[in-house]
């Protein structure tokens, strides 16, 4: 068998360029010929000889290069082919890290499949925007194909193209020849693990929105889909190459209506204008209520009063209904505490108005319960009916504001965010002006015993309040506004039994009544 280095070497010294020798031109001892030889002819100088004898020198240098060529590829042409013949992989070659320089056909399935084996386990990352998840090709649908890789390790510097070869054998002697290992992809298996990432790839769009805690408007953004086809072919693609990081194809996600993306940039909520919290109840037994006040507090977190705009809030808040999901709770309603779709939902509405009390805002509309509550003080409460009785606010100011409410922890909060606080104070004034007795009526109940009676709602009496908001700038009363407010005196009912055989309650000693302070003065 020929031996390919010591003539590989051979004829690297061959096309090794050579360097050029100093030639010396000596002139030749043969006699003149005379003219009478050659009557027709001039004589030739002397330079024009040497001129025509130097030109021959460097064709016959060419001819004699391209002799030697010739020579060279026909030898390593003959150790290509003699390589080839043999079936075996040219030095250099490296098959998924493993060295198989030299192999022949039948020592190359042990490497492969042990090179396949351990890289269907290897770790290798699927990356999104934002997500990185570790996998191995396994886990992917790779399954063993070292026929392949047996298959590519040898075509290397065996394709029969002289130039093609010697370069592949060059670029495996560097070591820059380094075959995966053989994979089959089943498509499915891999489809399935990117639609179970899909989740925690994509990202939905977002409109122009508010960062409440932090007093932040957050612009709108275009969200992510993964596209799981075309990242399909990323994998079968990463696979193959080996690669240890494959970049999954997303693409955008739909728009989303984005009704402030027009003034989004001159919004500014950095300030806080006014806050106002009432207590509620966490106790069981007002479950149904606290669930009605986070509903009914949704609509208006985030909302956006603009320069010289009113709101309505049962437009922004909407009909309290089971369908918006309200819960039966204790309301009032003419003077009676009673269970209702929605109740509670009046707490949301003075806690509101409190908030827009202090911050200034105008308080085109609004009307006090029909009897003191126990949450807000009285004259800083405003009752709301969907349908009947509504309160409207309106924004004097040239920016916008929003209101931000908050249900938590036994507190219903409203904050007016806006760009500066414009009044250095406002102060609420209350003054108690008269106090109305209340009435009794009986009411009979057969399920009682005869003459037994027991109090199924508490008179309270009712009051004629002045409401008075003073307005203060640099230290003075910039603006003054009073309001004349009724209370109708709660009706107080008894349930008198009629029954001989009737159930007979114990009585109940009820707390006295305590009527509110005449004057009450509050300032934020």
């Amino acid at each position: 068998m020929s031996q390919p280095a010591p003539r590989a070497a051979a004829a690297a010294r061959t096309l090794a360029p050579r360097r050029a020798q100093p030639r010396t031109l000596v002139p030749t001892a043969a006699p003149a010929l005379e003219l009478a030889e050659t009557p027709d002819v001039a004589p030739e100088t002397a330079p024009a000889a040497r001129r025509r004898r130097l030109g021959v020198l460097p064709i016959l240098e060419s001819a004699a290069m391209a002799i030697g060529l010739a020579a060279v590829a026909a030898a390593l042409w003959q150790d290509l082919a003699a390589v080839g013949d043999q079936d075996r992989v040219v030095p250099g070659v490296r098959l998924g890290g493993h060295e198989v320089g030299g192999l022949t056909a039948s020592e190359l399935p042990a490497i492969a499949e042990a090179a396949v084996l351990t890289a269907l386990d290897r770790k290798l990352v699927l990356a999104a925007p934002g997500v990185e998840v570790e996998t191995t090709a396994r886990a992917l649908g790779a399954v063993p194909a070292p026929e392949t890789a047996i298959a590519a390790a040898l075509r290397v510097g065996h394709s029969g193209d002289l130039l093609a070869d010697l370069r592949a054998r060059d670029r495996a002697l560097r070591g820059e020849v380094d075959l995966a290992p053989g994979f089959r992809f089943n498509e499915d298996v891999a489809l399935d693990q990117l639609l179970a990432l899909a989740p925690k790839v994509e990202r939905p769009s977002l409109a122009t929105r508010f960062d409440m805690d932090n007093r932040r408007v957050l612009p709108a953004q275009r969200g992510t889909r993964l596209s799981a086809f075309d990242s399909l072919s990323a994998v079968a693609v990463g696979l193959a190459s080996g690669a240890d990081r494959i970049d999954l194809v997303t693409q955008p996600g739909p728009e989303v209506p984005d009704p402030w993306a027009s003034i989004a940039d001159g919004l500014d909520i950095g300030a806080v204008l006014a806050s106002f919290e009432t207590p509620y109840s966490t106790e069981a037994a007002y479950a149904d209520r606290a669930y009605n006040l986070k509903i009914g507090a949704a609509p208006l977190d985030g909302y956006v009063l603009m320069p010289g705009a009113t709101m309505s809030f049962n437009q922004v808040v909407g009909d309290r209904t089971g369908e918006a999901g309200y819960r039966f709770a204790a309301g009032i309603a003419d003077g009676e505490l009673i269970d209702t779709v929605g109740g509670g939902i009046c707490q949301i509405s003075s806690t509101l108005y409190g908030a827009a009390f202090f911050a200034g805002l105008d308080l085109v509309h609004s009307r006090p319960h029909s009897r003191p509550s126990a949450y807000v003080d009285m004259g800083l409460d405003s009752t709301v009916v969907y349908g009947h009785v509504d309160m409207k606010l309106k924004n004097p100011f040239d920016f916008p504001v929003v209101f931000h409410t908050r249900v938590a922890a036994g507190k219903v909060r409203v904050e007016v965010l806006g760009a500066r606080k414009v009044f250095d104070e406002v102060a609420f004034e209350r003054r108690v002006q008269e106090v109305l007795p209340f009435n009794t009526i009986v009411r009979n109940d057969s399920s009682l015993a005869t003459g037994a009676e027991t109090v199924s709602q508490r008179g309270m009496r009712g009051f004629k309040v002045v409401r008075t908001r003073k307005l203060y700038k640099d230290g003075q009363v910039a603006k003054t506004e009073s309001w004349d407010l009724f209370y109708p005196p709660t009706t107080e009912i008894l349930r008198r039994g009629t029954n001989p055989r009737g159930e007979r309650p114990e009585p109940k000693k009820l707390p006295p009544l305590r009527d509110p302070a005449r004057e009450l003065r509050l300032v934020q």
